[in-house]
């Protein structure tokens, strides 16, 4: 026998990357874009896979997402990706802010529709990466080309909206829920330049088994700008609560 064959090998895993309602080619519908629905939208997915409790990753909006989805339905762990909760640890403070400015201006009825949709797109939502990016070298024209594309199909940026919109639902979801599940892994990861400073206290308002912190040098989009850091710290995360 080798002694490659004698290693141990790395789980294998079934990775799921889902377009949630409302974004990229999934079903734009007028409404059912608080977390919770979404988050059950996701549920559905999972159980026609027949794989069993996933563990859930979710960035931005889908970090609300899953975040819904951690205390609706079983899962083995969850991690979320540089993003503030509706309703949970420091978020009244957060809204204050000039840091979440868009949370308001995306609340407003039609007007972030009007004054963006017909020919703005490129401008406001490459300006909002750039903005919310440390490494843009990782993102790239041809990157926000996808963006702009996606926002622009008919019904996409109204979709978008909507998500902020349920942020008030969101809330009295949230806290009614009540903590996570004290079983539940939980690792909260946020880029230095962005929320990492705050990801493990602010999940740590509801549970007390989060692991976490900040990417150096990296912005809001953790996945894109530093990928290898974070695998890094994802892989080891869910093989040991697969090994438990």
């Amino acid at each position: 026998m080798s002694l490659t064959s004698e290693l141990p090998r790395p789980p294998l895993y079934t990775l799921l990357i889902a377009e949630l309602r409302g974004v990229g080619y999934s079903q734009r519908p007028l409404e059912g874009y608080a977390k919770r629905q979404m988050a059950n939208d996701l549920n559905l997915l999972v159980e026609s896979l027949g794989c069993g409790a996933p563990h859930v990753v979710g960035h931005d909006i889908g970090g609300m997402v899953a975040y819904a989805y951690a205390w609706q339905f079983s899962l083995k762990s969850l991690c979320i990706l540089d993003v503030t909760i509706p309703g949970v640890g420091d978020w009244d403070d957060v809204v204050g802010t000039g840091k979440v400015w868009h949370f308001a201006f995306h609340q407003k009825r039609d007007i972030p529709e009007t004054l963006v949709c017909g020919g703005r797109e490129w401008l406001y939502i490459t300006s909002f990466i750039r903005d919310l990016a440390f490494v843009h070298e990782r993102l790239t024209d041809e990157d926000i080309a996808e963006y702009v594309l996606a926002y622009s199909r008919p019904g996409a940026f109204r979709a978008a909206m909507e998500m902020y919109r349920t942020f008030p639902q969101d809330i009295l979801d949230n806290r009614s829920a009540g903590r996570l599940p004290a079983s539940l892994p939980v690792l909260a990861i946020g880029g230095d330049k962005r929320w990492g400073a705050h990801m493990e206290k602010r999940l740590g308002a509801v549970s007390n088994n989060v692991v976490g912190g900040s990417i150096a040098n990296c912005g809001h989009f953790v996945a894109e700008e530093r990928p290898e850091e974070f695998l890094s710290l994802l892989l080891p995360f869910v093989r040991t609560v697969d090994e438990c």
